[in-house]
């Protein structure tokens, strides 16, 4: 299965020292909004690629943080590892 994905340069604010700044890598939209609900996309930085997944391999969903935040993607299941 092919998916295709957005990946953009940010505008974030620091949560520490509230400064804004331009994310040094590409982010899917909803990674930016995890590190700051109010990111902004650069306009000119979208970057599209194309992934190949396998469906009966690994799941790539986001999953809930214990915080109720969705990070990363699920680990493989146990009987692939």
């Amino acid at each position: 299965m092919q998916v295709t994905i957005d990946l953009w340069l940010w505008r974030v604010t620091d949560p520490v020292s509230r400064r804004n700044y331009i994310t040094r890598y590409r982010m899917a939209e909803p990674d930016a909004l995890d590190l700051d609900p109010a990111a902004e996309r650069i306009e000119g930085s979208l970057e599209r690629r194309t992934l190949w997944i396998d469906p009966n391999v690994a799941s790539w969903q986001r999953t809930p943080t214990p915080e109720g935040q969705a990070r990363g993607v699920s680990p493989r299941p146990a009987s692939l590892t």
